[in-house]
């Protein structure tokens, strides 16, 4: 008597298993390329002047040189309301790191968490509108240690402020190895700035690890009280 063909195992290349482990590796693929969270809970939407990202971490690396005081105290006046604008956007299921720098960091660290992110409990944005309203613009900028220090930390996105202008843009090995550094984070720029004036690797990293540019001109920075 001739038997029917056997149909392929559940655990042959065309069963079940074989699916589930293929969608499992394809998930872990597009988390290491840098995929944009879904909207499962625990992610929100923040940002900066209307340049929005969804995440569950985030840092915010403010430029804080010199330059940031003008004109009249402006720049940095600004981007201090607008950090703590971010920040109240976020819950108890989000984290956040602040980072001010010039040609050194000024991090965020409060007690028992100094340097690393903390969740957005309104007694640690509390501590955080503390530190922020303490910063002074002084000295020089250097980009390239800051976003290191940010990308280190594993977030979903980066939200860099700065009115550097193209003489202060990363170098190309800067750049190479803050991409390396990156991981999925996604870079979103925001520049006080004349339009006719890039920072053209700053603006390219930002497009290679799926974020977005937004320039903004400092004479129309509105005027508020520091």
């Amino acid at each position: 008597m001739t038997l029917p063909p056997r149909r392929s195992s559940v655990r042959g290349p065309g069963g079940w298993v074989w699916r589930l482990v293929a969608a499992v590796v394809l998930l872990a693929i597009s988390a290491a390329a840098g995929a944009p969270p879904d909207d499962s809970p625990g992610t929100v939407e923040t940002g900066l002047f209307g340049l929005e990202a969804r995440g569950r971490r985030f840092v915010y690396v403010f430029d804080r040189s010199a330059s940031m005081a003008e004109p009249e105290g402006r720049p940095l006046a600004t981007a201090k309301v607008e950090l703590l604008r971010s920040l109240e956007r976020l819950g108890d299921a989000q984290q956040f790191h602040v980072i001010f720098y010039n040609h050194r960091l000024h991090l965020f660290a409060p007690v028992g968490r100094a340097g690393r992110p903390v969740f957005a409990t309104e007694e640690n944005r509390r501590e955080a509108r503390r530190f922020i309203e303490a910063v002074r613009a002084d000295g020089g900028t250097r980009h390239a240690e800051a976003l290191a220090a940010a990308f280190r930390l594993r977030p979903d996105v980066v939200f860099l402020l700065t009115d550097a202008d193209a003489m202060d843009d990363l170098t190309a090995d800067e750049s190479a190895r803050l991409e390396r550094l990156a991981g999925g984070a996604r870079l979103f720029l925001v520049r006080f700035a004349a339009r006719n004036d890039p920072s053209e690797r700053l603006e390219a990293l930002c497009a290679r690890t799926g974020g977005r540019c937004l320039v903004i001109d400092p004479l129309a920075l509105p005027a508020v009280d520091d």
